[in-house]
């Protein structure tokens, strides 16, 4: 780290030289008075026009010898600069962390300190309706790329005090600003300051995307869940910051992380609120169907038809029986090799451009799919399971990838054990999920452990009469213990 001087050269010269061939870096000298200095900024980073109303026309007209005896950076701050956002950088890293971050470093000679000035005005993604989280009757609005437009969207819609959005930097090849969001009031001030003492000792280069930060906030057990969440959407996060979760946001992506994540948050959806407590209920109770359909379904359709044909009503049998005889692979081989093919059909689309991806979906569902099965390599209920299977694991789209890798287990299991290796499996399954915890809190609460009062607003939603007069705060659970970390 490398204080700056008081000698306006060395100042100027070290600038110069730390962003030599760097053809976005705009340096400007000015007199102040009888003081040399110079304004530096990045092009496309500034608002041009607040540079130079703001900044440079206050500078230029200004005599700072009937300034008194006040310090040069005193009389700027105080008296010319018309700007609301201003720090001072003691270092040259400091410097180049508020140039890049959009701000005009102003250097006086004779200081051995510099003035950053926010007048950050890059190009910005609108706030537009969220691409991951579709919703019916919510709000349409999202975060985005700029850390400062989310800490804002999150702050109008948390109008107190209490909200604090503390941020950090990042990265030691390259430092990344980063926030961490709680309410003072409701969340746990062990688990926040244990978050950012895990985040500040990692040892990231950069911080590129959220992915990169969840192994470090997320809890250290193995499993195939996870115990961060996140979100694109202002009202999401709101309401789990009421609840005393706590949130990290991070420049250059749209989606902020928050934990505690519990299991049950993955059958929630902003529509339930704004639906009939009936019709949200059913609903509720339709995801959890579909979670265990997508889980279990191929591997019990697989173990059942190979090891316990005696489950199975004698004409479907006959019917399974027919199309499976024609098929030159085992059903265990087959329900594999289809769940590949749909996995890789899915990429497909998703990776390729909208036009052409859905193009290959299509072609991937009717016509691979249609050869496949009149010309004997797949079965016909076979191709009907993965159907369903599919359709049911984006009901609960959160959970995909998990639900995406067990099923294979779960097939492999059951094509080589049957149904009780299947039960054995899942229950080592469910016991991995009561066992997760997250900064104190369980993972399968407030199932295990049961909080009745809790059950209101997870398996099933009462209406708002009742949610009104709910005080639940995670950390209140019952079994949740503030000292345990995960």
């Amino acid at each position: 780290m490398i204080y700056m001087s008081n000698d306006y050269e060395i100042n100027k010269l070290k600038f110069k030289d730390d962003f030599r061939d760097c053809s976005d870096f705009l340096l400007k000298e000015i007199e102040i008075g009888d003081k040399r200095a110079f304004v530096s900024v990045m092009d496309g980073l500034v608002d041009s026009l607040q540079l130079g109303q703001m900044i440079a026309e206050p500078l230029l007209k200004t005599d700072m010898s009937l300034c008194g005896e006040l310090e040069p950076l005193e009389i700027i701050k105080k008296r010319l600069v018309q700007c609301a956002e201003q720090n001072e950088a003691a270092t040259f890293d400091d410097a180049y962390y508020f140039l890049m971050s959009g701000f005009a470093v102003l250097v006086v000679e004779g200081c051995s300190r510099a003035l950053a000035f926010g007048i950050q005005g890059w190009t910005r993604r609108d706030t537009s309706e969220p691409k991951t989280e579709a919703n019916v009757k919510g709000a349409k609005e999202c975060f985005v790329e700029s850390i400062n437009d989310n800490k804002a969207l999150l702050r109008k819609r948390l109008k107190t005090p209490h909200l604090k959005q503390k941020q950090l930097k990042l990265g030691k090849a390259a430092q990344t600003p980063v926030a961490i969001c709680y309410l003072d009031d409701r969340a746990d001030m062990s688990a926040v300051n244990e978050i950012e003492k895990r985040l500040n000792e990692a040892n990231f280069n950069t911080v590129l995307d959220y992915g990169e930060a969840l192994a470090f906030i997320g809890t250290r057990r193995k499993s195939f869940f996870t115990t961060v969440g996140n979100t694109e959407r202002p009202d999401v996060l709101a309401s789990k910051l009421l609840e005393g979760r706590v949130a990290v946001m991070i420049e250059g992506t749209p989606f902020v992380i928050y934990t505690p994540y519990l299991f049950s948050d993955n059958f929630s959806a902003s529509d339930d609120y704004d639906n009939p407590p009936f019709f949200a209920s059913f609903m509720r109770v339709l995801r959890y169907f579909a979670f265990l359909t997508s889980l279990f379904l191929p591997g019990v359709f697989v173990a059942v038809d190979t090891f316990h044909q005696e489950l199975i009503p004698t004409n479907l049998l006959y019917l399974i029986a027919t199309n499976e005889a024609t098929t030159p692979f085992s059903l265990m081989t087959e329900a594999i090799l289809v769940h590949l093919l749909y996995e890789i059909m899915r990429e497909g689309g998703l990776r390729l451009p909208e036009s052409v991806g859905h193009a290959v979906s299509i072609i991937g569902a009717i016509v691979i799919g249609d050869a496949a099965v009149s010309a004997g390599v797949i079965g016909a209920p076979m191709l009907i399971i993965v159907a369903v299977t599919a359709v049911s694991s984006y009901v609960v789209y959160p959970l995909y990838e998990s639900l995406a890798v067990l099923r294979i287990l779960f097939i492999i299991i059951g094509g080589t054990t049957g149904i009780y290796g299947i039960m054995l499996f899942g229950g080592m399954l469910f016991c991995n999920i009561c066992s997760l915890n997250a900064y104190g809190v369980a993972y399968s609460s407030p199932f295990s452990p049961l909080t009745a009062s809790s059950l209101k607003d997870t398996l099933v939603r009462t209406s708002w009469t009742k949610l009104a007069k709910r005080r639940i705060r995670l950390h209140s659970l019952k079994g949740a213990n503030k000292n345990d970390r995960g």
